[in-house]
């Protein structure tokens, strides 16, 4: 079984501060904003009354109290209500909380009058389930003696309220020895000793605890060192706590700005790398885009009505461009092999172009025919035979100098023709017919 909790304060004011904290005006750093919607006030206000505070005025007013309250008075007692953690939690999971708290507030009034319950406030928002009662400490009866068996018990102002009677005066209007009248026994007086007694205290825990039973909650160990951990204590290590992770989410933070500081000079890598390839990407397509319009150029030049004008045309462009001769040259070249101009241009961009079909040789004057073979754009490497050819392009196919190529299939086209053609007879010696001397 686990153990009823009743736990009794009483501030001195009007526990404004307490206030704000039952009706969640301030939201506190263990409450759960999403689960507010379930706190329960189960006291009903008077009309005029929206708060707990002023309730607490309203008992006071209407209570017919004719003596003075100073400001520090207790005006109200401060009452938890729960039980251990375990045990609420089982009660809520049997639907037994609105039960629960029937039973509170019933035995809260029994004991300290329907009157004087003037708030009572379930919190579902926190971890374990629990009840805020506020009681008026509004009493009747005889006072409390005074703790000195020689001081009159009327001498001891109750919770801070100061005398108010004045000394009886003799015949001849002086001031003789200070007497003091007698107070009427049944007025009624707001006084939160009189229920805070040590007997009162414990008849409390034992009566709470007898209604609490039905819910498998026994009263607490008599003479128990386990102490109460008040609002502000716990906030007060709750921030002990927080200081604690908050050095640890310092550390976390260096280590992130130092990990984002590596990601960041990563990332201006990659910036750079990009940077650069986007500046030769974009060369290589101004670079083909020139010599797009320079083609264009050249064949619009080759078509113009005036040759020797587009012949000056071309002759500033071959000296602007010197590499366009050896192009052009090339282009040429290219085209009495029967090459398209589609073709000629991916070779110029030196990417390798399939081919099949026939090719023509204009040394040879005649077609070859070629069955997947593949063309690409090379430079010439140093020729003994030939140092002119150092370091210009040529074409090859199949790997092979596209003219070298024309050769060896010529040469083969030889060798099959040849064995067809019949040698010159020799001469008849014996039949007398030979070569003359």
């Amino acid at each position: 079984m686990g153990f009823a909790v009743l736990h009794i304060q009483k501030p001195k004011g009007n526990d404004s501060g307490t206030t704000a904290h039952i009706e969640r005006t301030v939201s506190p750093a263990n409450a759960d904003p999403e689960r507010t919607h379930l706190n329960k006030e189960f006291i009903e206000f008077p009309d005029g009354v929206e708060t707990r505070t002023q309730a607490i005025q309203h008992r006071i007013e209407n209570a017919g109290i004719k003596r003075k309250i100073i400001h520090n008075q207790v005006r109200a007692l401060r009452i938890m209500l729960s039980g251990t953690p375990e045990d609420m939690q089982r009660v809520q999971a049997e639907g037994k909380v609105n039960e629960w708290c029937k039973d509170n507030i019933e035995w809260l009034q029994d004991t300290f009058g329907k009157d004087n319950l003037v708030s009572a406030v379930l919190h579902m928002d926190e971890k374990t389930p629990h009840l805020h009662a506020t009681i008026v400490p509004i009493v009747t009866g005889e006072r409390r003696k005074a703790e000195k068996p020689d001081e009159p018990a009327s001498s001891k102002p109750e919770d801070g309220q100061k005398k108010d009677n004045k000394p009886e005066q003799n015949d001849e209007g002086k001031q003789g020895k200070k007497k003091y009248r007698k107070k009427d026994p049944n007025a009624v007086r707001l006084c939160a000793d009189d229920i805070m007694t040590r007997e009162n205290l414990e008849h409390f825990q034992n009566t709470y605890a007898e209604k609490m039973s039905k819910y498998g909650l026994q009263r607490g160990i008599r003479g128990s060192d386990a102490r109460h951990i008040t609002t502000p204590q716990y906030y007060r290590d709750l921030y002990e706590k927080n200081e604690d992770l908050r050095e640890n989410i310092g550390y976390l933070e260096e280590e992130k700005q130092e990990v984002y500081g590596k990601v960041r000079d990563l990332y201006d890598r990659k910036d750079e790398a990009r940077e650069k390839f986007l500046d030769i990407d974009e060369h290589t397509k101004q670079k083909q885009h020139e010599l797009s319009d320079l083609e264009i150029r050249i064949e619009q030049l080759k078509q113009d009505y005036e040759p020797y004008r587009a012949q000056d045309d071309l002759n500033l462009l071959l000296d602007v461009f010197p590499r366009m001769s050896e192009n052009l040259r090339i282009a040429q070249l290219y085209k009495g092999f029967g090459l398209t101009i589609d073709t000629t241009k991916q070779l110029f961009k030196g990417e390798p172009v399939a081919v099949t079909g026939k090719l023509h040789s204009s040394e040879h004057d005649r077609d070859f025919n070629v069955q997947d073979g593949k063309l690409q754009l090379f430079k010439e490497r140093n020729n003994p035979n030939n140092p002119d050819s150092s370091g210009k392009l040529s074409l090859s196919l199949n790997g092979k100098n596209v003219l070298d190529w024309f050769k060896e299939q010529f040469g083969k086209l030889r060798q099959t023709i040849r064995p067809h053609i019949k040698p010159p007879a020799k001469p008849d010696i014996k039949g007398g017919k030979g070569i003359k001397r």
